[in-house]
């Protein structure tokens, strides 16, 4: 009897198990499934013979996660010190039989930066490129109701030949590396809606939408929709597709019959016509759901939802741009899409906060600067409202090499594929950034960008406008001016000097110039608040010659700020703190700089000061608050200070206030008073906002913030949650100096992301301007995640989060070994870089310096003063142009660094040296450009250095710093 009932329970669990798998692709078996295939994974840092097989003894493997990078990094990267060599992921999964007779396919929506794919050990895809997904089918390779081995060999080494293509070291940015972005499995049948990047189809392929007509009282939603039957025999169905209003309203309901015999393919057009359709605007991004079912003897075999919006844009040379015909002035920032220590491996909660972080800060657009982003991000921008420019992926670097050239082309059609339904993309920019390439390169791809988007909603747009025969190679222009069409790309600050030709965008500023244009949130509330003065004065019309005047030039269409965050880069050890949030995404002061250029419909009021000492003059003299109301009032203690309105302002800022921008508000309080500074915003007589801030006592007590912007975190198992952790005084005032180590606690339903990894510096931690930031990941279980942060010395703060159950399907795993391997097994640590041995090298005193000639205020002194953004430029374009350095005395010069004066021109020089001035060698002749400036090894004897400019690209020539060292 005890055998029967042991037999009867194996049975049984047998049969649950069974179940438990069919239920994992529950619901209507016939229709198109799609599962998360983000968990489950193995990881191995490094190459491994036969990864691909499924014999492989993977047990010493580490459990992974996706979005994953393969290495996590420090959270201060800079000088090229990230991991860039090759990993393996594997999965291990079941697809019940009950699905032999499906099309299985996997998508990857990024894998950086190469890779190659492999089902049961039998290779199924190849891929070159970071930054758009693609597609493999599987179906011919599974071992169905049994277990499989995906498995994945990602390489992020060097890759000349796949845009960008530049070395990560030569990079203002990094590519970072791993399978960084979602992996799912679709099931669909073998008469089904096509995959856009599956396809090879020019303006098809998947479902396109587009509207020929759009206006208040009317709208034409055009819909192209391709179906493929991979099966044998003829199938006859019908393509039924419906409009759905964002109060779940159906507006539009179409049919259209399909025959289709096996192996073809037909595409399928249906238009609706929309009464008072709901237009999707920035201020107001209603959206559309389009459902497409593919439907055949009455049961529905396949099924896709898209989300878009009914919109119509346009350009002019002089109005700028226009949607659904009234103009719309563009203020845009730039965006990275990597965060600290976990690279560009975000999960798409994380790319949602930083839209709405971009819209609250005061944004209507983003420049998704350099390379196409993360699927989430841009429909994040559709659902919240922010105008994308999106880009291929390029920065100062062109190879002439036929394969780059057709990957390059490759990508840019993958692209318009890939995000072409969404609303919020405006303009797409397929000029390689700050590059120099052939024109006919620049021509073919505007060539392709018309026919994967036909009609008059493609819009390109180029960054540099160097020659009239590139007229006609962009639609919208990011630079023009003089002496068109010799070299256009010489910038200027005088209207006369700007020309008409296409409607015109600054695709960057705010960064090399000014009075501080990167400031760490580590410094002093003086030194954030002169990076926002110099904003403004740039906003203004007085900044680099190559933004246009910005909102000076009455024709500008907008512009886009660099940067949004603080990032690291390849090329310089430093954090690039050109961002009006940190690294962290947390905001300086020109942060709220930004926001007060929004409407006052939102109102806001900020003060720029901490009230900390009477040493700044932003605590005293100049007390700086930035609103965008009527007036604005000051108060120290209670005790008035003054009172500014915005009509008295407007004279000092009026050419941002004519593009709908606001001034800000200086005090004068005479004298400087400890305690508490409060500001009010006015609008019509009435208070609608208020700012305090109280001068820092001593730290007292550790605060958790949650990044929460109304998100839920969910237990899919990948899913982030940011958290802050403040430093306070006893009245919760932020202690901006502290540099205390915290210690961080997560349990229950999280973990945290780089828990006790000593290399890296998450727990514990060094905070940063008395803010720490670390990421949880959330598990499978939906529940509690429980905070605890405490520092020596001060009172600890806790918190709970609760997460929520995933409404998706996981793909089931398969029979796999227990992975026990360490995050940090087989870690690659980079040897010091260049720039820190020279770091430890003494500077060697220049007596003198002198040039050929030199412009105003750009004098020869700038080149020795220790500011690289500082230059000297010469008088005008001639060449060729000379500067002589002089050393007090002869000296043994170990590596001099020269550093050209702008980033994106390209300069041809000769350096040589001399004992004597009059008997001269030459160290060595090359053409770089002005990121270019690591220092050379010299190990000459000299007194005298003479650099030779033979050629600059564009404009005159220019130096910003050059450094001998002993």
């Amino acid at each position: 009897m005890l055998k029967v009932n042991c037999l009867f329970f194996r049975m049984f669990f047998l049969f649950m198990l069974v179940f438990s798998l069919s239920c994992a692709y529950a619901g209507e078996t016939k229709a198109r499934l799609v599962l998360n295939m983000n968990t489950g994974w193995a990881f191995h840092r490094g190459d491994v013979e036969g990864g691909e097989q499924p014999s492989l003894d993977d047990s010493g493997w580490t459990a992974a996660v996706l979005p994953h990078i393969m290495q996590l990094e420090k959270k201060h990267c800079g000088g090229d010190v990230i991991y860039d060599g090759v990993g393996w992921y594997r999965r291990a999964f079941k697809v019940p039989s009950q699905h032999k007779d499906k099309k299985i396919t996997i998508s990857f929506e990024g894998v950086m930066n190469a890779c190659q794919v492999f089902v049961n050990g039998r290779k199924v895809a190849v891929h070159h490129g970071g930054y758009v997904g693609f597609v493999t089918d599987i179906s011919s390779n599974i071992n169905w109701g049994g277990s499989n081995t995906l498995a994945v060999r990602v390489s992020a080494e060097y890759d000349p030949l796949t845009p960008p293509g530049k070395p990560q070291g030569k990079m203002d940015f990094y590519y970072y590396s791993g399978i960084y972005r979602d992996v799912e499995m679709l099931i669909t049948d073998p008469l089904h809606i096509t995959d856009a990047l599956a396809e090879d189809e020019v303006a098809g392929g998947g479902v396109f939408v587009t509207y020929p007509v759009v206006n208040n009282e009317k709208a034409i939603v055009r819909v192209k929709t391709q179906v493929r039957n991979e099966g044998k025999s003829l199938r006859m169905a019908q393509l039924r597709t419906r409009l759905i209003d964002k109060y779940g309203k159906e507006v539009g309901k179409k049919r259209s019959s399909l025959k289709l015999s096996g192996g073809q393919a037909v595409h399928a057009e249906q238009e609706f016509v929309v009464a008072h359709p709901l237009l999707w605007h920035p201020y107001h991004p209603d959206l559309y759901t389009l459902e497409s079912e593919i439907v055949e003897n009455g049961h529905t075999i396949d099924r896709r939802v898209e989300t878009i919006g009914i919109r119509t844009i346009a350009y002019t040379r002089d109005g700028g741009f226009f949607i659904n015909g009234e103009p719309f002035y563009l203020r845009g920032a730039n965006r990275h899409q990597a965060f600290p220590h976990i690279g560009d491996a975000a999960s798409n909660s994380m790319q949602e906060r930083d839209v709405i972080d971009l819209k609250r800060g005061g944004f209507n657009a983003v420049r998704a600067a350099h390379y196409p982003q993360d699927p989430a991000f841009l429909a994040a921008c559709d659902k919240h409202g922010l105008l994308v420019v999106e880009c291929i992926p390029g920065w100062q670097y062109f190879n002439n090499d036929p394969i780059f050239v057709e990957r390059l082309y490759g990508i840019g059609k993958k692209m318009i594929r890939r995000d072409r339904n969404h609303p919020s993309v405006i303009l797409w920019e397929t000029a390689l950034n700050e590059s120099r390439y052939p024109v006919e390169v620049a021509r073919r791809l505007q060539h392709i960008a018309h026919a994967e988007y036909p009609g008059d909603q493609m819009f390109t747009v180029g960054d540099y406008f160097g020659h009239a025969d590139r007229v006609d190679c962009f639609d919208v222009f990011y630079k023009q001016v003089s002496r068109f069409p010799k070299d256009g790309d010489v910038m200027s600050n005088y209207l006369e000097d700007q020309i008409a030709v296409k409607p015109l965008f600054t695709r960057e500023w705010g960064d090399g110039v000014g009075e501080k244009p990167r400031v760490s949130l580590m410094e002093n509330e003086e030194e954030q608040l002169k990076q926002c003065r110099g904003r403004y004065e740039q906003l203004n019309g007085h900044g680099y010659f190559d933004w246009c005047m910005l909102d000076a030039n009455p024709r500008m269409g907008g512009h886009f700020l660099w940067s949004y965050n603080d990032y690291a880069r390849g090329a310089e050890e430093e954090t690039m703190f050109c961002g009006i949030v940190d690294i962290n995404r947390y905001p300086k002061y020109s942060y709220y700089m930004m926001q007060s250029m929004r409407g006052k419909d939102e109102p806001m009021v900020f003060i720029a000061s901490h009230n900390t000492a009477a040493r700044h003059a932003s605590s005293v003299g100049e007390i700086t608050v930035f609103s965008n109301c009527d007036e604005v009032h000051l108060y120290r203690n209670k005790q008035l200070i003054g009172k500014q309105t915005r009509q008295e302002r407007t004279p000092l800022y009026r050419p941002i206030v004519n593009k709908g921008g606001n001034p800000c508000y200086v005090f004068d309080a005479g004298t400087y008073q400890p305690g508490e500074l409060m500001a009010e915003g006015i609008v019509d007589g009435k208070v609608v906002a208020t700012y305090a801030v109280r001068t820092p006592e001593t730290a007292h007590h550790l605060e958790i913030m949650l990044k929460e912007d109304g998100i839920q975190p969910v237990a899919d198992g990948s899913d982030m949650i940011p958290v802050y952790f403040k430093v306070c005084d006893r009245n919760g005032t932020l202690i901006g100096s502290s540099d205390c180590k915290i210690r961080i606690t997560v349990s229950g339903e999280g973990r945290l992301i780089g828990d006790g990894i000593e290399r890296i510096g998450v727990n514990p931690q060094v905070v940063e301007g008395g803010v720490g930031y670390a990421l949880i990941r959330t598990t499978r279980k939906a529940g509690k995640i429980h905070v605890v942060v405490e520092a020596d010395g001060l009172i600890k703060d806790s918190c709970d989060i609760v997460t929520v159950a995933y409404d998706g399907t996981f793909v089931p795993e398969g029979e796999h070994a227990v992975y026990t391997g360490k995050e940090e097994d087989g870690v690659v640590v980079k040897k010091t870089a260049w720039e820190n041995i020279i770091r430890s090298k003494t500077p060697l005193k220049i007596r003198q310096v002198q040039v050929t000639s030199a412009l105003e205020k750009y004098e020869a002194s700038n080149i020795t003063d220790g500011d690289d953004f500082s230059w000297w430029i010469a008088a005008d374009d001639t060449e060729p142009q000379v500067v002589l350095l002089e050393l007090e005395q002869v000296e043994t010069v170990f590596a001099s660094r020269i550093r050209f004066q702008k980033d994106s021109s390209t300069y041809t020089h000769k350096v040589e040296f001399s004992r004597d001035g009059i008997h001269w060698e030459t160290l060595y002749e090359r053409e770089c450009t002005g990121w270019d400036f690591k220092p050379v090894a010299v190990g000459k004897t000299l007194k005298y250095m003479r650099i030779t400019v033979t050629k600059s690209s564009e404009g005159a020539a220019g130096l910003a710093e050059v450094t001998l060292y002993k």
